[in-house]
């Protein structure tokens, strides 16, 4: 500011001994100095901000420094702690190699061992698994056999039930054509007459004195009644096939006439008997038989003659059919 005042001073002094042209050139050129001087000051002020900036960055500058000290300080104490930390496990590596070399050793044999076990254990399961295969073949084929058994046992089962069925069935008209029978020939009973249910089968027996004279075939009055009541209830029996057997004691005949012996007079009687039933066309004459067994199927001793008048007689077996029965077994 001195230098300004300064240099108006001068310019008032020489104005008044200058030219007006001179003093204008002087009053420019004081104005560009004023300028001048302004900027300067300007770029001094920048300049000392640009100061106060690089001093503060050297402040923190030195304060990093100081803490950059700080830690390599601290990092030093840990790299000492931490190569202290490692001798000490390489002394331990060291002793635990040690250990481990022995450990390693017996392990080495306890595997060893434990192989040789493992080894035995597996041959022993492979023959086990072998057996256990084998078993389980023939525990399959058993299974197999069973159900096959099972299965045939069903099947046996089945025809069991219908064999039981046809011989319940049968049983049942056998015992409706007893009762049948015994209705028709109601009286008779008892009077030479027996209708006895055996074996699936109706036993009628007839006394020679219900049918025949002493040594005749021809069948008497009262038997021809008997017979025809007999066929009436034999009548439409379709399922039923009929024996008639002729029987007699064991006294010789004469031997004269047409009867020679019991042979001919047993045939013969049961011949008279199955014309007399087939008399009735209701009866089919296929269904029925005439046999002779003279005088060797006796019912007592013929040693009394009351022995020999219980074996001369006719006995009629009426019989189920069981056609339908023995072809249920053929299958």
């Amino acid at each position: 500011m001195s230098r300004i005042s300064l240099l108006i001073l001068c310019l008032f002094v020489l104005s008044s001994c200058i030219t007006p042209k001179v003093y204008n050139e002087l009053l420019d050129k004081h104005e560009l100095a004023k300028k001048n001087l302004t900027k300067n000051e300007k770029k001094i002020l920048q300049l000392k901000e640009t100061l106060d900036d690089k001093e503060k960055n050297i402040e923190s500058l030195n304060l990093l420094v100081q803490s950059l000290r700080l830690d390599s300080i601290n990092l030093n104490n840990e790299l000492f702690s931490i190569q202290k930390k490692y001798a000490d496990l390489n002394t331990t590596y060291d002793l635990l190699s040690s250990k481990s070399s022995r450990y390693m050793a017996e392990k080495a044999n306890e595997t060893k061992e434990l192989l040789n076990q493992l080894e035995k254990t597996q041959s022993e399961l492979f023959a086990k698994e072998d057996e256990l295969n084998k078993s389980t073949a023939n525990l399959e084929e058993k299974e197999r056999k069973l159900l096959s058994s099972q299965n045939e046992l069903e099947l046996r089962s089945l025809r069991v039930a219908e064999l039981e069925a046809i011989i319940n069935r049968k049983d049942s008209m056998v015992t409706a054509l007893k009762q049948k029978i015994s209705k028709a020939l109601i009286g008779l009973e008892g009077d030479g007459l027996t209708i006895v249910q055996r074996n699936g089968k109706v036993y009628i027996s007839l006394e020679e004195d219900l049918l025949f004279a002493s040594g005749k075939y021809e069948v008497n009055q009262t038997g021809k009644q008997a017979l025809d009541k007999l066929s009436e209830a034999l009548s439409y029996q379709k399922d039923l096939e009929i024996l008639v057997e002729g029987h007699t004691d064991s006294i010789p005949l004469s031997g004269r006439g047409l009867v020679k012996d019991n042979w001919d007079l047993s045939v013969m009687r049961a011949t008279s008997v199955v014309k007399r039933l087939t008399s009735n066309t209701n009866l089919d004459p296929t269904q029925l038989i005439a046999a002779g067994r003279s005088e060797f199927v006796p019912l007592l001793a013929n040693t009394s003659s009351e022995g020999r008048s219980k074996n001369r007689r006719i006995e009629m077996i009426l019989s189920p059919n069981l056609d339908d029965l023995f072809k249920l077994l053929d299958e």
